[in-house]
């Protein structure tokens, strides 16, 4: 996976830019976290003590991060029926919403990589 870490010195802004494919991906690390490394600690540790027959979820306030065998999916609540934790895409609204803003996947080493090197890049 590609990535480039952006500072704004001007507007001292940090910012993270992934490939066109891994958008929800980079919406997800830069609405749901502050700023800050210390905030993706939590996520970090416990991405960490996954398995290859893990399962592990976590809800953030406009995404949810599911990961299952290894395999790490980011998905927009908009995109889960209400009440049940599948996704379900409805062809027509893939017309109307840009979906790349909505849903990723990747791996689980690709993710656990990617925030160790944003929170080295990070203020503390």
């Amino acid at each position: 996976m590609e990535f480039d870490f952006i500072y704004n010195s001007d507007a001292k802004r940090y910012s993270l830019k992934l490939s066109s494919e891994q958008l929800a991906l980079q919406c997800f690390l830069m609405d749901e976290f502050e700023r800050r490394a210390s905030a993706y600690q939590s996520l970090l540790e416990q991405l960490q003590r996954l398995n290859a027959q893990s399962q592990y979820q976590w809800d953030g306030k406009e995404y949810r991060l599911t990961v299952q065998a290894s395999e790490v999916v980011i998905c927009h609540f908009s995109l889960l029926q209400e009440g049940s934790s599948s996704i379900e895409l409805d062809p027509e609204q893939d017309l109307e919403l840009d979906q790349s803003q909505l849903y990723a996947e990747c791996g689980l080493e690709d993710l656990l990589h990617l925030v160790q090197q944003w929170q080295q890049f990070l203020p503390a």
